[in-house]
């Protein structure tokens, strides 16, 4: 063999190797992340007590009444607005620009030489 084509069959087994030590490790990284181990801390994690768990559905359950009151205030103050706070609303101000458009007039101006 010429001394071009042993060069060339190495640089071609260098890069070969470097092709697929790199796929291997992405396949590798592939599977770690889809791996089953790294999800198996939860069923490690201890068994909480009973009173506990009641515990804390009581205290979620005051927070679940606590934000439908909330949102029937936030209700209640949003249909019930005092008239004197109340301003010229949008559509007024819509009413009066399309108006205003409405009464310019249409004709076009002749292009000027």
């Amino acid at each position: 063999m010429s001394p071009q084509l042993e060069t060339v069959l190495e640089i071609s087994a260098y890069g070969t190797t470097i092709l697929f030590g790199a796929l291997i490790g992405l396949i590798g990284l592939m599977y770690l992340l889809t791996s089953q181990r790294l999800f198996n801390w939860a069923s490690q994690q201890p068994v909480k007590p009973v009173a506990e768990l009641q515990e804390q559905a009581k205290l979620e359950k005051e927070r679940q009444y606590r934000a439908v009151a909330l949102a029937v205030a936030v209700a209640v103050a949003k249909t019930h607005r005092t008239p004197l706070l109340q301003s010229a609303t949008a559509s007024d101000w819509r009413r009066l620009h399309h108006t205003r458009r409405l009464n310019q007039p249409t004709t076009r101006m002749k292009a000027r030489l």
